[in-house]
């Protein structure tokens, strides 16, 4: 008996350590996440891929959880193991087999928040690198929006100067081969979807279009008087080649957008800018 109570001591007090740790840390975090606050004001702007930023967060949340999972199953196992006798092999068959289908388990949700996760960093980092090039056209008397928040949404950019309001949309996909020269890789727009190298989609075009239409609905409804946006489908990294124009988007590469600013006609004021910008502000500053 004596025997039997310090093996099963023995197996519980080994993963003790490394399940105290993982407790510990995420103990810490939560608690200090809850007690911490930043000493500035609300930003008044969001930065650029700032929800997607907050996913990120998320997903990283959830995998330290399902580590932690991971790493418990063959402590939990092995003390299971060690405190039950039964002659044959009937329970260490048993346990084996739990064994491997909580580790199947774990593997099957960490390699899916890590596909997940992939994904989101892909547009995260494709919205920085639109936001590097719009962010340059503040010298020119641009103002510049990133991650603007509606209801169920945001809209990735918004360019408001002389030339009009501008809805962004921007869509990142990975190129198909495993070293990618900028530049060289290209999709074609025929007016009606983007072509890629893997698939056709008009998604983005549509999602570009609705952008612009509530944008413009909401400030139309804020200033009380009609304004209208301009919906831009930005595709990073992918030179665009275009065989056919839709009236409607523009499909443009990210440093391409202050060549198409630069030629449109003055249709703003300063004072309608100034107003837009401040309905922007209040709409983009609840941090």
């Amino acid at each position: 008996m004596d025997d039997l109570l310090r093996q099963a001591l023995l197996m519980a007090l080994c993963p003790a350590p490394s399940v105290l740790v993982f407790f510990l840390i995420y103990r810490k975090r939560q608690t200090s996440r809850a007690r911490r606050r930043a000493p500035l004001p609300h930003l008044r702007r969001r930065p650029a891929g700032e929800s997607l930023r907050a996913r990120l967060e998320v997903i990283d949340e959830q995998a330290y959880e399902w580590f932690a999972y991971l790493a418990a199953c063959p402590a939990l196992v092995g003390l299971a193991a060690g405190l039950i006798k039964m002659p044959g092999i009937a329970l260490p068959a048993t346990l084996f087999l739990a064994s491997v289908i909580w580790t199947g388990v774990c593997a099957w949700k960490l390699l899916k928040l890590s596909r997940e996760r992939a994904a989101i960093e892909l547009g995260f980092d494709g919205r920085r690198r639109v936001a590097e090039e719009l962010n340059r056209l503040t010298a020119e008397g641009f103002e510049v929006y990133h991650d603007v928040p509606f209801d169920g949404f945001n809209i990735d950019h918004v360019l408001i100067g002389p030339p009009g309001v501008f809805a962004v949309e921007t869509k990142t996909r990975p190129t198909p081969g495993k070293v990618s020269v900028p530049g060289q890789d290209r999709v074609e727009f025929d007016g009606f979807r983007v072509n890629w190298p893997m698939a056709d989609e008009s998604y983005g075009l549509e999602r570009a279009m609705a952008n612009a239409r509530t944008l413009a609905q909401w400030l139309s409804s804020a200033l009380g008087e009609a304004i209208d946006a301009t919906p831009i489908l930005t595709l990073p990294g992918w030179a665009i080649d275009r065989t056919a124009a839709n009236q409607v988007v523009l499909a443009l590469n990210p440093n391409e957008i202050g060549k198409l600013c630069d030629s449109k006609t003055v249709r703003l004021n300063e004072d309608l800018i100034r107003r837009i910008g401040h309905q922007m502000n209040q709409k983009c500053g609840s941090m």
